[in-house]
Parts: C-alpha cells; sequence; structure tokens
C-alpha cells in the first residue's frame, strides 16, 4: 500500500516474479495484473502497463514475460481474452508501444501497433 501511495505502482503478490526485476524510476504508475509472469533480469520503465482480458486472478498466468527484457517508458502490454500474450526473452518493447500480439525472442518492437523495426542475435 506504501507504494502505491507514493508511487502510485500496483505490483500485486499474486504475480509472479522469477527473479529479479528492476523497476526504474521505483516503478512510478507501473501497474502489473496479478496472472502475469516475470522472468529474470527483467527492466521496466515507469508507467508501464500489463493487464489482461482475462479479469479473474487464475493459476495459470495470461502474460508471460521471458528473461532479459526490456519494457520502455508508457508501454501497453495486454493479452487477449482467453489466450495468453507470449514476451520471448531478450526482446525490447519500446516506449508507448502497445503490445497485444507474441513478441519473438530477442525482438525489439516500437510504435502504437507495436511493429517490428529489428530483430538481434541471441546473447550467449
Amino acid at each position: 500500500m506504501l507504494n502505491f501511495a507514493v508511487f502510485h505502482a500496483v505490483l500485486p503478490y499474486e504475480a509472479r516474479l522469477n527473479g529479479s526485476v528492476q523497476l526504474w524510476h521505483r516503478g512510478l504508475g507501473v501497474v502489473i495484473h496479478p496472472n502475469t509472469s516475470i522472468g529474470v533480469g527483467v527492466q521496466i520503465a515507469q508507467n508501464v502497463t500489463v493487464a489482461s482480458g482475462d479479469w479473474e486472478v487464475s493459476e495459470e498466468p495470461t502474460v508471460v514475460i521471458g528473461d532479459k527484457v526490456m519494457i520502455g517508458a508508457g508501454a501497453f502490454l495486454s493479452s487477449k481474452k482467453g489466450q495468453v500474450l507470449r514476451i520471448g526473452t531478450g526482446a525490447r518493447i519500446g516506449a508507448n508501444a502497445v503490445v497485444t500480439n507474441d513478441v519473438p525472442a530477442w525482438t525489439t518492437v516500437a510504435g502504437p501497433q507495436a511493429t517490428v523495426p529489428s530483430v538481434r542475435p541471441a546473447e550467449d
């Protein structure tokens, strides 16, 4: 509650954090849906929203964010009702991108329709 009062951030206890997650600017304005699974080494900038098309909290995540993902400021990620949104390992989500479809590993997406400007080689 203190985090919400000071930083307007929502990171519910039901969300699955599988390792170190870095919230830039102390998570200012970050909202994470409870049906979210976040991998190791993920970086999330300020004012990011991770939503779900399914309202109820479930055992299975509806948004799965892989390891080493970077999500830029103001990005919006949302699964569709009854589907799982998968963000692959090493993906980069640009600032203010709107992501409603899967993002392959090591891919960068940007813009309001999350288009793919580049794919980079996997890191070792």
